[in-house]
């Protein structure tokens, strides 16, 4: 069978790795889904694109990134530091209207609390706009817009042949893996992948569900879509732990 939804697989050629992709909801009501806007410090270390699973600026012994939470950007006045407002901002003349901080997801961490996957951008500031930035880059200070269902149902390519049958390890917990040369800072678009070690470890971010249903999906071929959710015990949502951001 030839794996049609593969790029690099003889006969594909429309799908490349584009990280966690939000198919449906799990819960059967068409608005569980929801986007909320969160902030992006300027002293963010990693970029962030679409598809991109992002956490919450712990507090404590896991603190990752910076701790705390931003207004948003028609709330800023001039001066500031902020790498995308520059010199000036928005009226200040608004309410405040903080949202918390997030970074991008490190493979391995088993203790960070999940925001969700990262959807959209914004809103844009007269920076982002000028610059044309399709991501967030490192060390820039910016708005994303994340899925937070704890039941979405997300797509995410699976990049190498099974090494164990993929049928025998469905509903087990999965990591994702980060694969920075297949990031696409013209279009976005993330490039992580599921990492292939699939276990019943806790802590794991993911939980598989299925193979999906597209055209050509061949689990026997690197490069097939695998079906998964978040684990609903890291995520804010979910059971995860309650956190001071």
């Amino acid at each position: 069978m030839v794996n049609i939804v593969n790029a690099g697989t003889l006969g594909g050629g429309f799908r490349h790795y584009s990280g966690l992709v939000p198919a449906n909801n799990g819960a059967g009501d068409a608005s569980h889904a929801s986007v909320r806007i969160y902030h992006v410090p300027a002293a963010n270390a990693a970029a962030i694109f679409r598809g991109d699973i992002v956490v919450f600026a712990m507090s404590g012994a896991n603190a990752i990134g910076t701790v705390g939470a931003g207004d948003m950007p028609y709330n800023l006045t001039a001066p500031s530091a902020s790498v995308v407002v520059g010199g000036g901002g928005g009226t200040g003349l608004g309410n405040t209207s903080m949202a918390p901080n997030i970074t991008r997801w490190v493979p391995a961490d088993a203790t960070s609390v999940i925001a969700g996957v990262v959807v959209g951008f914004g809103p844009l500031t007269l920076y982002q706009a000028k610059n044309g930035f399709q991501y967030i880059p490192a060390s820039t200070e910016a708005w994303v817009a994340v899925e937070t269902d704890p039941l979405v149902e997300m797509y995410i390519t699976y990049p190498t042949t099974p090494g164990t049958p993929f049928n025998t390890v469905l509903n087990g917990g999965a990591d994702v893996q980060a694969n920075a040369g297949q990031q696409s800072a013209r279009f976005g678009i993330s490039g992580v992948s599921l990492n292939t070690t699939i276990a019943v470890t806790a802590t794991l971010p993911l939980r598989v569900l299925s193979s999906g249903r597209p055209i050509g999906n061949d689990t026997l071929a690197a490069g097939f879509v695998a079906k998964v959710t978040f684990n609903q015990t890291r995520h804010f949502r979910g059971t995860g732990a309650m956190i001071l951001t």
